[in-house]
């Protein structure tokens, strides 16, 4: 089963196992898909800001084991899916705003 993070861009880092929040990927909280979607729309999102929390696949979500190389390359690509992932939820904000405004 998919796990996924929660990346807080108010806190530039993810929600934490026990709750705060962390830098450290080996020491967020894993959720649920639907779990992290519900997290990541608790919050207020304002207009012409990225959105409090996005959610990105647990590198651990899907491997069992890594390489050093891959350990290594694991912070870039989370962070490439952060971005990713807000650049998703803004086009997809801006596409709900266009239908309602229609």
């Amino acid at each position: 089963m998919s796990t996924y993070l929660v990346w807080s861009n108010q806190h530039h880092a993810y929600w934490g196992q026990s709750g705060g929040y962390t830098t450290n990927w080996l020491e967020a909280g894993r959720y649920t898909i639907e779990d992290a979607a519900e997290r990541c729309g608790r919050r207020t999102w304002e207009p012409r800001r990225p959105p409090p929390e996005v959610m990105v696949l647990a590198p651990d979500g899907e491997q069992d084991t890594f390489t050093i190389a891959e350990l290594c390359a694991i912070p870039g690509q989370l962070q490439d899916a952060i971005r990713k992932a807000n650049r998703a939820a803004i086009i997809n904000r801006r596409a709900k705003s266009r239908e309602t405004a229609s």
